[in-house]
């Protein structure tokens, strides 16, 4: 099963969880990219977590940072389950569902765009919810001594 990802948050090598640790060897290296949107953070239990809203195409502002990343050999339908799980996102229910699996466009430097899979925040903002000016979770979270969800440890690097 081959897919490409666009991941902006918990899901990339700058954070250790079990999903992290379980999905990332399916996957071919990480090129970073960015695509339109905005970004927001969300305190869950002990860690944080960022939600990625669409803005305009026309928009000139508001650009989120991730990486692409395309499945390998290894990557299944079982694995895509788990990514959808992990982010809350039921295709048979999107009503239901935190988020909502969605082609989007990727800036990659020097490579132009490509076309890849990412999770959109599929609920209305609310008040309760921290902006991300630089569109960056990583450096969000490493910048205030946070921890990301399921990191345990504030700005968890992955090597």
């Amino acid at each position: 099963m081959k897919k490409r990802f666009f991941f902006y948050g918990t899901l990339t090598h700058a954070h250790d969880n079990p999903v992290t640790r379980a999905v990332l060897p399916l996957l071919g290296p990480a090129r970073r990219g960015w695509v339109r949107g905005r970004l927001h953070a969300v305190r869950h239990g002990e860690g944080w977590y960022p939600v990625l809203t669409p803005v305009s195409a026309g928009s000139v502002s508001g650009r989120v940072f991730g990486y692409v990343y395309d499945s390998g050999p290894r990557f299944t339908r079982a694995t895509l389950r788990l990514l959808d799980s992990y982010e809350n996102c039921d295709p048979r229910r999107p009503a239901r569902s935190e988020y909502r699996r969605r082609t989007v466009t990727v800036r990659v430097p020097g490579q132009g765009t490509v076309r890849a899979d990412a999770y959109l925040f599929n609920r209305p903002l609310h008040p309760g919810l921290c902006p991300i000016p630089g569109g960056d979770f990583a450096a969000f979270i490493t910048a205030r001594g946070l921890s990301a969800l399921g990191s345990g440890r504030a700005g968890a690097r992955r090597r």
